[in-house]
């Protein structure tokens, strides 16, 4: 990725999240009857705030002088540890799922989800199980990605019966094999994300460090309050009858709008970038989000080409106002603890002040 193309998706993203964040707003009076669209721009924001914060990130240090000696690396941090966590919120929405909702186009999503990352993360291992720095380590990288492809294998075979047999029993076996995909995988994370293992960053300079807190400042701003806006829809759904939390999300939306044009006003003074770029509305009917089929379109921008894996509802997404059968209500979502998961990849990259490019 050249600093232009990174420029038209940062204006992209920034011009995406506040109109979702501005249709939000409007919603939350009606919130009950459009669930289903308020989970899915929820999930879409939270690609769309992983997107700003890689980027912001790729412009930073594009400009400094490599900040990790890669000559020591055996592995990329952030791939594993995005793919592990990746395979987590599959994992997730296979258990939280009810069985009327596992239907075959959200069985398969997950299945090439699962499989997709399975494959990103031990390819990345790979490395350091045939080169590692002694022979038990060496060993034990090669045992865990046994282990995680084999339990992964379970998990898929029992996915396979249960669509061929849509029982109780199969759903049990689905739900339980999902444990040893989630252990083994965090358990490899773990492991591959050792310090021997990612390399070793220098320090930033003063210089550096103010360029650094300038920008990610702001951006990071903005992502607190998305994830508060999401807590506040959250609990919203749980009390609609308190007006406290219809004033936080319009407190959110404020401080969204006020974030993105101090981030702006940053990056067009620290790195010359000009903002014109119009985004377009997801409530008009319109692809504001384009998947991965169309990678050399600015506007590509979900990450490694990440799908919603919300179970679609085409004969009834509630936006008429009805609680019908097919309406996908507060209770047969995801748990309110998981609606914002999808933000946590933005704040764990801000966790250390040296990224690996």
């Amino acid at each position: 990725m050249c600093l232009g193309s990174a420029q038209e998706q940062i204006n992209s993203s920034l011009t995406i999240i506040l109109e979702i964040v501005a249709d939000l707003a409007r919603l939350v009076a009606d919130l009950n009857a459009r669930w289903k669209v308020v989970c899915d721009m929820l999930y879409r924001l939270g690609d769309a705030v992983t997107v700003l914060v890689e980027l912001v990130y790729f412009v930073m240090y594009e400009k400094l002088e490599p900040v990790v000696d890669l000559s020591t690396a055996l592995i990329d941090k952030y791939c594993t540890s995005y793919a592990g966590l990746e395979i987590k919120l599959s994992c997730v929405q296979l258990k939280r799922a009810r069985l009327d909702e596992l239907n075959a186009t959200f069985i398969m999503d997950i299945c090439s989800n699962i499989s997709k990352y399975i494959s990103v993360l031990t390819e990345q291992c790979r490395g350091a199980s045939e080169a590692g720095p002694d022979t038990g380590t060496r060993d034990q990288f090669k045992l865990a990605i046994k282990s995680v492809t084999c339990a992964a294998g379970g998990l898929i075979a029992s996915i396979k019966a249960y669509k061929n047999d849509r029982s109780p029993r199969h759903h049990t076996r689905v739900v339980t094999f999902c444990e040893p995909v989630l252990a083994a995988s965090c358990a490899l994370v773990s492991l591959a994300t050792e310090e021997e293992f990612v390399g070793e960053g220098r320090e930033l300079t003063p210089e550096e460090k103010d360029v650094q807190k300038a920008v990610f400042g702001p951006c990071m701003n903005l992502v607190s309050g998305c994830v508060q806006l999401c807590k506040s829809l959250r609990d919203f759904t749980y009390d609609t009858g308190n007006s406290h939390y219809t004033h936080k999300v319009r407190s959110c939306h404020s401080c969204v709008l006020k974030s993105s044009n101090h981030l702006k006003h940053e990056l067009q003074k620290r790195f010359k970038m000009d903002f014109q770029v119009k985004g377009l509305s997801p409530l008009k009917g319109e692809n504001f989000i384009k998947n991965g089929d169309s990678s050399d379109s600015p506007r590509e921008l979900i990450p490694f080409g990440r799908r919603s894996p919300i179970p679609s509802r085409v004969e009834d997404d509630g936006k008429d106002g009805g609680e019908g059968p097919h309406d996908q209500s507060p209770s047969s979502t995801l748990a309110p603890s998981d609606i914002t998961t999808t933000t946590l990849t933005a704040s764990d990259i801000t966790t250390s002040s040296v990224v690996s490019r």
